[in-house]
C-alpha cells in the first residue's frame, strides 16, 4: 500500500515541476522555431515543367537579380491593399495580376500594386515571383523552355531546297522583211554628228569568295574577341567548326559552331552557338539548338 501512495505523489510532483519549469524554458524553444522558419522562407520549391517532364527545384530567394524580377505576377492567395495612410482598403482575390515594385530581401515580401494609389506587401511565397524566375533562367541558358512551358522551342529543320525558277519563253524581235523605202528627191542635208557617248561606270567591286574553313573559323574568333557577342567571352570556348552553307529566315549563310561552357540553374552545361556568315563577316549569333538570336 505504501508503494501505491510513493507513486501516486511522484507523479503529482512531476505535474507541478513540468508546469513550472515551462515558462522559463519556452522562450528558448520558440526562438529556435522561429530561426528555423527564418532559413526556411529564403528557400522556396519551384515545379517546374508538366506532365514526365516535371521537375522540382529549390531556389534561393536571396539570390535573385533585379534583372530577373518579372515586372507583374499572379497572387495565389487573397492579399489587401491599401491607398496612402490606409484611408481605402481593397481586398485583391486569388488570380489578381498586380504590379512589383519592389522585392524585400530582408523579409521575402514583394512591394505590389495593383494600379493607382493602392499599394501592399505580400509574401513572395504567395504569388508565382519564383516560377517566373525559374521560366526565365531556363530560357536565358537555353534559348526556349525544354521541359513542357509556354515558351515555344525554334524549328532548326533544315529547309527543303527551293526549285529553280522557270523562265519566260524568249520573244522573236526579228524585225519583219520590209520593201527598202524609195531615196527622198533631193537628197536630205547630212545630220549632225552624234555627241560622244559617256564614259562608262565603274562597275561594282564583286563581293568576297566564299570563306574556306580556316577562314570561317577565323572569323568567328575575330567577332567574339570584337565584342561581336556578350553571351560568352573568348576563353570559354572550348571548340571551333566550320559548318555548312544554311538558309536561314529566306538568306543564305556560311556557318560556324563554337562550343562554351556555361553556368546554368541546372549546373555547367556544353552550349553551342552557330555564327551566321555572309560578305566574309559574322552578321548575327544564334543558338545552335533553338535558332534564337543571341545577344
Amino acid at each position: 500500500m505504501n508503494k501505491y501512495v510513493i507513486w501516486a505523489v511522484a507523479i503529482i510532483l512531476s505535474f507541478f515541476i513540468g508546469r513550472v519549469m515551462y515558462l522559463p524554458l519556452s522562450g528558448s524553444l520558440l526562438a529556435g522555431g522561429a530561426g528555423s522558419g527564418a532559413v526556411s522562407q529564403s528557400m522556396q520549391e519551384v515545379k517546374f515543367g508538366s506532365g514526365s517532364n516535371e521537375l522540382r527545384i529549390k531556389i534561393n530567394l536571396g539570390s535573385i537579380k533585379e534583372t530577373e524580377m518579372p515586372k507583374s505576377v499572379t497572387l495565389t492567395k487573397r492579399v489587401d491593399v491599401s491607398s496612402e495612410g490606409n484611408t481605402q482598403k481593397t481586398a485583391l482575390e486569388k488570380g489578381t495580376t498586380v504590379q512589383v515594385r519592389k522585392m524585400i530581401k530582408e523579409s521575402y515580401l514583394l512591394d505590389i500594386s495593383p494600379g493607382g494609389p493602392l499599394t501592399g506587401v505580400v509574401p513572395i511565397a504567395h504569388t508565382d515571383f519564383a516560377q517566373q524566375v525559374i521560366a526565365y533562367r531556363a530560357r536565358r541558358h537555353f534559348g526556349a523552355d525544354a521541359f513542357g512551358a509556354d515558351a515555344a522551342i525554334a524549328d532548326n529543320a533544315p529547309p527543303s531546297p527551293v526549285p529553280p525558277p522557270t523562265l519566260p519563253e524568249v520573244a522573236d524581235n526579228t524585225a519583219p522583211k520590209s520593201n527598202p523605202a524609195p531615196s527622198p528627191s533631193p537628197a536630205p542635208s547630212p545630220s549632225p554628228a552624234p555627241s560622244p557617248a559617256p564614259e562608262p561606270e565603274p562597275e561594282p567591286a564583286a563581293e568576297p569568295a566564299s570563306l574556306n574553313a580556316e577562314q570561317i573559323v577565323t572569323a568567328m574568333q575575330e567577332s567574339v574577341k570584337g565584342g561581336g557577342i556578350k553571351e560568352f567571352k573568348f576563353e570559354q570556348v572550348e571548340g571551333w567548326k566550320a559548318g555548312e552553307e544554311e538558309n536561314v529566315d529566306g538568306e543564305m549563310y556560311q556557318t560556324g559552331l563554337a562550343a562554351y561552357k556555361a553556368q546554368t540553374i541546372f549546373g555547367e552545361k556544353t552550349v553551342q552557338a552557330k555564327a551566321l556568315i555572309q560578305k566574309g563577316k559574322v552578321v548575327k549569333w544564334i543558338y545552335a539548338k533553338t535558332g534564337m538570336e543571341i545577344r
